[in-house]
C-alpha cells in the first residue's frame, strides 16, 4: 500500500504540471531490477549464539528524467522488498523509497529542490554508517534539499547546498533526530589540470522528543583542497580541514584525506581514504576514520570481476572498527540481463567483546532497460 501511495503522489504531481510544459519535454525512462538469493552466516554480528540466514531480495528501481528548455524535472520510484528464512534474526520487508528533483541551468549557474523519502533496515543502515549493530527495525528518512550555483569571473565558481533531514527509527536502541546542514564551496579553475577549492559547513543536530537523552549539537568543518587530473586516465582529490563541535562533541579534531581513481583500457582502480564526522543513531556526530578500496577487471566483452575492501573505525558511543572483503564476478548474458556472484567477509571489533564476523555468499540476476 505504501508504494502504491507513493506511486499516486508521483502521477499526481505529473498530472499538476502544465499541459504544454510536460508534453514539450523530452523524457528519458529507465528501469532497474536485481533479484538476489544470498547466504549470510551471521547478518546481527553476534558474538555468541550466531544465526544463519537465507534472503531472498528483489528491488525494483524505476527513474523518470524530463528536460524542457533550462529546466530538468527528475523522478525515481524504488521498492526493496527482502524474505527471510528466519525472522527472529532478518525480518520480512518491503522498504519503498521516493525521489523527486527539479533542477533550472542557465549560462552562469543554476538552482534546484530535491525531495526525498527512504525506508530501509536499522540492521544494515546503522551497521554501514557507523558500525553499530541493532536490532533490524526501519529508519525512515525524509530529507528536503536545495542547491545554487553560480560562475563568477570566468575561472571561479560558488557553491551552496542545504538540507533538512527527518531520521526516524522504530527501535528503542537508535535516537530519532532532525538535522538541518548547509555549506558554502569555492572552486578555481587554476588550470586544465589544477582546482583548488575551500568549504565551509555547518550541520545542526536535534534529537526528537521521547527519545533517549541526547543533547543538541552544532558541527562546523572547514576544508580546503585541490583536485588534480594527473593524467588522461588518473584523477586525485587532496583536502585537509578540522570539525569542530558544540555540546558533547566540543574541541576541534583534524579532518581530511584523498582520493585516486584511475580508468585504465581493461581495469579500473579507486582508492578514498579519510577522517569525516556524520550523524549517527546513537545520538549526535560521530567521527569516522575508513580506508576504502576497489579494483574491477574486464575479463572479455561480457565478464568482469573485481575485488571491494573497506576498514572504518567509528569513535561513537560504542567505538568499534568494521573491516570487509569481497570478490566478484559479473557476466552479461544479454543486453538487458547480467548475472552476478559475490564473495563477502565482514569482521567488527568493539573493546570488552569477541570479535564477531559473517560470511556471505550471494548470486543476483539483474534486469535493466534504459528507455523502458
Amino acid at each position: 500500500m505504501r508504494v502504491l501511495r507513493a506511486a499516486g503522489v508521483a502521477t499526481a504531481i505529473l498530472v499538476l504540471l502544465p499541459f504544454s510544459v510536460v508534453h514539450a519535454a523530452s523524457w528519458q525512462k529507465a528501469i532497474t531490477l536485481p533479484m538476489t538469493v544470498e547466504y549470510d552466516s551471521n547478518p546481527r554480528l553476534d558474538t555468541d549464539n550466531q544465526k544463519a540466514v537465507t534472503r531472498t531480495i528483489i528491488a525494483p528501481d524505476y527513474s523518470l528524467v524530463g528536460a524542457f528548455g533550462r529546466d530538468e524535472l527528475r523522478l525515481g520510484m524504488g521498492l526493496h522488498v527482502e524474505r527471510s528464512s528466519d525472522q527472529s534474526v532478518v525480518l520480512n520487508r518491503e522498504d519503498p523509497s521516493l525521489q523527486l528533483g527539479w533542477q533550472r541551468e542557465s549560462e552562469t549557474g543554476g538552482f534546484g529542490l530535491t525531495a526525498r523519502y527512504v525506508e530501509s533496515s536499522t540492521l544494515s543502515s546503522a551497521l554501514e554508517e557507523t558500525g553499530v549493530v541493532a536490532s533490524d527495525g526501519t529508519q525512515k528518512k525524509y530529507a528536503l534539499a536545495g542547491n545554487w550555483h553560480a560562475a563568477i569571473g570566468g575561472l571561479s565558481t560558488l557553491t551552496s547546498d542545504t538540507e533538512y533531514a527527518s531520521v526516524n527509527y522504530d527501535i528503542d536502541s537508535l535516537t530519532s533526530y532532525d538535522e538541518v546542514s548547509t555549506s558554502l564551496s569555492w572552486n578555481y579553475a587554476w588550470s586544465a589540470r589544477v582546482e583548488p577549492f575551500t568549504r565551509f559547513a555547518v550541520s545542526r543536530y536535534e534529537p526528537k522528543s521521547g527519545t533517549a537523552a541526547t543533547a543538541s549539537s552544532n558541527n562546523y568543518s572547514p576544508t580546503a583542497g585541490v583536485l588534480l587530473k594527473i593524467t588522461e586516465r588518473l584523477e586525485g582529490t587532496l583536502r585537509a580541514g578540522a570539525s569542530s563541535g558544540s555540546g558533547a562533541e566540543s574541541g576541534a579534531r583534524g579532518q581530511g584525506g584523498f582520493e585516486l581513481h584511475y580508468i585504465g583500457e581493461r581495469f579500473d582502480t579507486s582508492i578514498d581514504a579519510g577522517r569525516s564526522t556524520v550523524t549517527s543513531g546513537e545520538g549526535g556526530f560521530v567521527e569516522i576514520t575508513a580506508l576504502r578500496g576497489a579494483w574491477s577487471y574486464v575479463v572479455d566483452e561480457t565478464s568482469r570481476a573485481g575485488i571491494d575492501a573497506s576498514w572504518q573505525d567509528s569513535k561513537g558511543r560504542a567505538p568499534n572498527t568494521l573491516r570487509q572483503f569481497g570478490v566478484w564476478a559479473s557476466r552479461e548474458l544479454s543486453p538487458l540481463w547480467v548475472a552476478r556472484l559475490a564473495l563477502t567477509y565482514k569482521q567488527r571489533q568493539q573493546d570488552g567483546l569477541p570479535d564477531a564476523s559473517a560470511n556471505i555468499i550471494g548470486m543476483t540476476l539483474i534486469y535493466s532497460h534504459p528507455d523502458f
